[in-house]
């Protein structure tokens, strides 16, 4: 699981706010002032990276399982 909680989207930037993929400590730190200037220019500059439940993430199949299971789904 990533400890990633918003990912950048490029394009423009907030003078003394990270440009690049935040943690939940910056979002939380940063949050208020990258939702003030998202809203003012109109420009959305990051995006909410969904965080699989633990459950999920013990349920998804990983390595040669995972592609295998792919391949399937392809049909």
């Amino acid at each position: 699981m990533s400890d990633i909680v918003l990912r950048y989207l490029g394009g423009a930037f907030i003078h003394g706010v990270p440009a690049r993929d935040l943690t939940a400590a910056e979002a939380a730190q940063y949050g208020a002032l990258i939702a003030e200037q998202e809203a003012i220019t109109h420009t959305p500059m990051y995006e909410v990276v969904p965080q699989a439940a633990p459950q999920q993430a013990a349920a998804t199949p990983k390595g040669k399982a995972a592609q295998t299971a792919q391949e399937v789904d392809n049909g």
